[in-house]
């Protein structure tokens, strides 16, 4: 444990402005990020934060205001949120692809003060009266006032001291979602984590594609970078036609360290499997990897093609967000280990509360300074989980040899899903709203790609005719991308007990065998005499949950709901095990549409013969 070097007299607030501004002030013309906009410097962001500071004042908004912030344009998001920390107001990130519906829902969750968000997203979402005039602000207006505004040269004064930096969203196991309540202390505490272990400083520079309404893309982000005054590079969108430039940005932008989880890791190692030299660069130090479990076998295969040291972090929003570490020293960088608890305590424990003996199994316990405060309005909640200031996690782990921890399997039925957390439950009750839906349960199974990944049984109402497609299709209307399932069965019953509850043990078992194969999907059956683009339109309409009538040899990521980077990797996997082919490394990543996939496996089955 550590002391933070905060004074006693000294609020945590405080010297967590006194520290943004002195890295404001100290790194002046020093380029801040890289965004697809093009460079930030710290003295742009400097101004545009106070620009925004003064916004904020003029729009009646008080130290402690909630702000929810949902936009598309990342360099907005960027400064709304640091702006809105220095002035001690909490901000609120949340999904870039939130649907009209659940930005309703998280404002009834998180009862903010005001709403910046882009223009099509106001559209969509049925607002009311839910906020005082002058108080939803589309991001258009913001982005005027920070061209036309002239410097205020100063932060308004501030008059009283926030309890709360930041809230995260988080999935909720009924349809409600719950915030996360971090406090400015949690914060410095995680910071300085970060600099005793990853060896943050001013000489920093980040490579970080991960969502920023997750901690692991804000925090070990622009926050990261801001507090230690380094670099941020956000340049492109991580997509598999775009990582033949990603890899090609590590040496371009003297990258330190990869920020990354699993999924991702396992489609820059296939496609980017013949680029050896990505990380060679004499500042770079690793990769980090976290928010999902890094298995041996990819963490091993990694570090073979690249020749570098891969880190695995252990954390949860609920304690910001690393607290064990596998690496970077040899000493914990075991592959398959979770590593050990730095700058907290950790403890595992049975169902009475009592330790257990190493090598035996229990739940991890956490406490420290980057626990949270709680649960944002759920005291019920936050009381199930946080006991004497310590956080039951929910996951079952053991003590190897060496003190290294293992991870065994999770206590809730929560699954990690290429890094985001999802509870079945609150997925389930969105499809119950389903026009000719009887009944719906969600549940996981394990991918490949994904490490888990959702998939939904629905029952149709009787006389109903409801396919994959028309779920998929309403999912796209109520639910973001990362909750959505990538598989629907349409079922006539679901298995119930006695009592009447769903039998989900039993719902699993039987379909944990149809997911078996590589890509994690039932290869659809194939009409042999069919033509090779009505065989690929199958191959495509069973990964993106669409109909093959709908696809064609012109479909894109880009005219095509569905096609994300995983579903582009179960694509290529599925194509693969229907033609006998295999894509090389560059075709994987050159494929931007159908017809480019029909291509080369022409070429293929030409070559064969």
């Amino acid at each position: 444990m550590f002391d933070l070097p905060v004074k006693p007299d000294i609020h945590a607030f405080d010297h967590f402005c006194d520290h943004f501004d002195q890295m404001l002030e100290t790194n002046g013309t020093k380029v801040f990020a890289e965004l697809a906009a093009g460079p930030l410097t710290y003295d742009a962001l400097a101004r545009d934060m106070r620009c925004l500071g003064a916004l904020f004042v003029s729009r009646g908004l008080d130290v402690g205001d909630r702000v929810l912030v949902a936009s598309r344009e990342e360099g907005m998001a960027i400064r709304l949120f640091l702006a809105l920390l220095r002035a001690g107001m909490t901000p609120v990130i949340a999904d870039a692809e939130i649907t009209g519906p659940e930005l309703v829902e998280l404002l009834e969750v998180c009862g903010p003060a005001a709403l910046v968000a882009d223009e099509n997203m106001l559209a969509r979402a049925e607002l009311g009266r839910k906020l005082p005039q002058g108080r939803v602000i589309p991001v258009r207006e913001v982005r005027d006032i920070l061209s036309e505004s002239p410097d205020p040269g100063s932060w308004p004064t501030v008059a009283k001291r926030p309890d709360v930096a930041l809230l995260v969203l988080t999935s909720g196991t009924t349809s409600t979602p719950k915030a996360v309540e971090l406090t400015h202390r949690n914060l410095i505490a995680q910071l300085i984590i970060f600099q005793e272990v990853y060896g943050f400083d001013d000489g920093a520079r980040l490579l970080n594609l991960l969502p920023l309404h997750h901690v692991d893309g804000l925090i070990r982000g622009p926050l990261s970078a801001l507090w230690f005054g380094g670099f941020l590079y956000r340049g492109l969108h991580f997509s598999v036609q775009n990582i033949p430039q990603i890899l090609k940005s590590f040496a371009e932008q003297n990258i330190t360290h990869f920020i990354t989880v699993p999924a991702m890791l396992r489609i820059i190692a296939r496609v980017g499997s013949e680029a050896h030299d990505t990380f060679s660069g004499p500042d770079f130090r690793f990769i980090l990897c976290s928010a999902d479990f890094l298995d041996a076998p990819l963490w091993r295969h990694v570090e073979e093609i690249f020749k570098v040291p891969v880190v695995n972090a252990y954390g949860l929003s609920e304690v910001v967000c690393d607290a064990l570490f596998a690496g970077p020293d040899e000493e914990t960088r075991r592959i398959g280990s979770l590593g050990r608890p730095h700058g907290c305590r950790a403890s595992v424990l049975d169902d009475n509360s009592e330790p257990v003996a190493n090598g035996e199994v229990g739940e991890l316990v956490l406490a420290g300074p980057t626990v949270m405060r709680g649960y944002f309005n759920a005291p019920e909640i936050t009381a199930k989980v946080l006991r004497d200031g310590a956080f039951h996690t929910g996951d079952f782990v053991r003590v190897g040899p060496g003190g290294l921890y293992e991870f065994v399997g999770r206590k809730k039925t929560a699954i990690v899903s290429a890094g985001a957390t999802i509870h079945p439950e609150s997925v389930a009750a969105v499809l119950l709203t389903m026009p000719g839906v009887a009944e719906a349960a969600a549940f996981g199974v394990p991918d490949v790609a994904r490490g888990e990944k959702l998939v939904a049984a629905i029952v149709p109402e009787a006389g109903q005719l409801i396919s994959s497609a028309d779920a998929a299709a309403f999912c796209r209307e109520h639910l973001s991308a990362e909750r959505r399932p990538a598989e629907f069965l349409i079922v006539t019953s679901l298995p119930r007990g006695a009592s009447g509850k769903i039998l989900m043990a039993e719902l699993m078992g039987s379909q944990v065998d149809d997911f078996a194969n590589i890509a994690g999907v039932q290869t659809p059956d194939i009409n042999q005499g069919a033509s090779l683009e009505e065989k690929v339109c199958q191959v495509a309409a069973k990964c993106f949950n669409a109909d093959a009538a709908d696809l064609s040899a012109d479909s894109t990521p880009f005219n095509t709901d569905g096609w994300d980077s995983l579903a582009h990797m179960t694509l290529i996997e599925e194509l693969e095990l229907v033609f006998d082919m295999q894509f090389s490394a560059a075709e994987i990543a050159s494929i931007a549409s159908l017809g480019d996939a029909m291509e080369f496996i022409q070429g293929a089955l030409d070559a064969n013969g």
